[in-house]
């Protein structure tokens, strides 16, 4: 597993491609992602982002992928529902507040369980995107056990909505962290990292 802190003193940076079952391009992803490892610079990792499939943290990616990576985040994209489909975002437009923080919460303790992952990507990061807020109670007992189980926490600046509140619960719990920007171009990357440091001196 790669602690935030070391990766932060190394300079180091991990792609962690989204990837499906399907995703056939995952050995040439690794490939050219490997190739770029031999430099003076910057530690190189290459990993995968994989979506829960099930309300047991089923990761969607394959165990070949997963054990080719060198780090694993597990994301909630949708909500699974209990017949082995997925909940659309119009649908869970439609239930309150606390079934939908039920339910993500529910996701992320399970995928904090699957001993595959290493990071927990954007936690509620779908419930906040619907609700524009993330449920305090339960984003606490996810950063609890995260240190519990020894697992990071991502902060994605594209998904972090409410800072100052999400920032309080960080420093005072103080979990293993990975900073991301969720960058699907060379723009993108470091997006909005400065409010990152902002928020660390506060």
């Amino acid at each position: 597993m790669v602690k935030a802190a070391k990766i932060v003193k190394l300079k180091a940076i991990a792609f962690t491609e989204h990837v499906d079952s399907y995703s056939k391009w995952f050995d040439d992803f690794k490939k050219r992602i490997d190739g770029l490892k031999d430099n003076k610079e910057l530690i190189i990792y290459c990993g995968i982002e994989s979506a829960v499939k099930d309300l047991k943290g089923t990761l969607k990616a394959t165990k070949k992928m997963i054990y080719d990576s060198e780090i694993v985040v597990g994301v909630v994209h949708r909500y699974p529902d209990r017949n082995g489909g997925l909940t659309s975002l119009e649908e869970i437009q439609n239930f309150n507040t606390r079934k939908a923080a039920e339910i993500e919460f529910e996701l992320c303790i399970a995928l904090l369980n699957n001993k595959y992952v290493d990071v927990l990507g954007h936690p509620f990061g779908v419930y906040s995107r619907i609700f524009h807020r993330f449920p305090e109670e339960y984003y606490e007992k996810i950063l609890i056990e995260s240190l519990k189980k020894e697992k990071i926490i991502e902060i994605n600046t594209k998904y972090i909505l409410e800072v100052d509140r999400v920032f309080k619960l960080l420093k005072r719990i103080n979990p293993y962290v990975s900073i991301g920007s969720d960058a699907h171009s060379t723009e993108e990357i470091a997006r909005s990292f400065s409010m990152i440091r902002k928020m660390v001196k506060k």
